[in-house]
């Protein structure tokens, strides 16, 4: 959908000091040193006791509201992404990071759509904002913190790192440094088994009090006679080709016409071949070689990267930055967002 009035006023983010390196969890038997060439990550993350992912969330909210100008009450909605295990079960985690963030009556939701959340959650947020005229900012947060022995961030998956950490971002339709020009979220759910396969329904969250091994249920469903692998790799770069191709022409711009791309810190190959070579991105206009000291965070690689391009890569006014996100079950979000003006507190 292409936007008119649809503004970014704020961003804020919030990563642990206890930094774990590759070199670390070889040592320790959780990582090897062919995963190490394979994936290229360096560090990850780690969140010390009661560092909860909407603890994290909340803390890069209050970041991001106190950068966007916009007062307690004129936020008329919150919406909270994740991945993993909030710290308590069966509660609301979006509630919580909506008291200790902008607090009031607006409505609080829970997105999941795996590392695609947060992007998936702006794209709400701003139709809940276009939709209700008396919001004028809604506030989007994602946060995530990985232990064992649910999660081994280090051994869960084949390729990815998990890191903890917090981020947000405050949507306005009144103003902004910068300008969302459109967003496109489109999903493909003929690949939720992908994640699923033959795997045994359970009557309570880790049932059995085995690590995850969250590759296993992929591999399975991959090994299935009657699977074609071709087709699979085809719908899964065919979804990533279409939500940006979209998300440009709603823009009315080309990719080339893109300053910065900004994706999810994937593993090496993941991104050489299915960001870099198959949408022609250049490399060097992305944060990915920034991020391979900090991990995958859940849901807001995207926001880490834009907050590192805004104090780090120097944007200018009419300069066009490119988000693509994805997450299992499958759903892609692309969005183009156009900066206005460099923020004050990134200068």
């Amino acid at each position: 959908m292409r936007w008119d009035n649809l503004y970014i006023a704020g961003v804020g983010s919030y990563l642990p000091d206890q930094v774990e390196t590759v070199d670390e969890a070889i040592a320790a038997g959780r990582y090897t040193e062919e995963k190490k060439a394979m994936n290229g990550y360096r560090a990850a993350r780690v969140s010390a006791p009661g560092e909860t992912g909407p603890v994290m969330a909340a803390t890069a909210g209050r970041v991001a509201v106190e950068r966007s100008g916009f007062a307690h009450d004129e936020f008329g909605v919150l919406v909270h992404s994740y991945v993993g295990h909030q710290g308590l079960d069966l509660w609301t985690p979006a509630s919580y990071v909506q008291q200790e963030t902008i607090g009031g009556s607006a409505p609080a939701y829970e997105v999941r759509m795996g590392c695609n959340a947060f992007v998936g959650g702006m794209d709400l947020a701003a139709s809940y904002l276009y939709t209700h005229p008396d919001a004028h900012a809604g506030l989007v947060t994602g946060g995530d913190a990985f232990h064992l022995p649910y999660l081994d961030r280090w051994n869960s998956h084949e390729q990815n790192v998990d890191s903890d950490g917090g981020g947000a971002i405050v949507l306005s339709t009144r103003s902004g440094f910068a300008r969302i020009r459109s967003m496109f979220t489109y999903g493909d759910p003929s690949l939720e088994p992908l994640g699923r396969c033959r795997a045994e329904w359970s009557t309570a969250p880790f049932p059995d009090g085995k690590t995850l091994q969250l590759d296993r249920s992929m591999q399975d469903y991959m090994h299935n006679k009657d699977i074609d692998l071709d087709e699979i790799v085809e719908r899964i770069s065919g979804g990533v080709q279409h939500s940006v191709s979209t998300a440009l022409d709603e823009a009315g711009i080309e990719l080339s016409d893109v300053r910065f791309f900004l994706h999810q810190q994937l593993a090496e190959t993941i991104a050489e071949y299915g960001i870099y070579k198959l949408l022609g991105v250049d490399r060097e206009k992305t944060t990915f070689d920034w991020g391979k000291d900090i991990g995958m965070v859940g849901t807001i690689d995207i926001v880490l990267g834009l907050e590192h391009v805004l104090t780090h890569r120097e944007p200018k006014p009419g300069d066009f930055i490119l988000l693509q996100c994805a997450g299992g079950g499958y759903v892609w979000t692309a969005a183009v967002v156009e900066i206005l003006e460099t923020p004050h507190w990134a200068s």
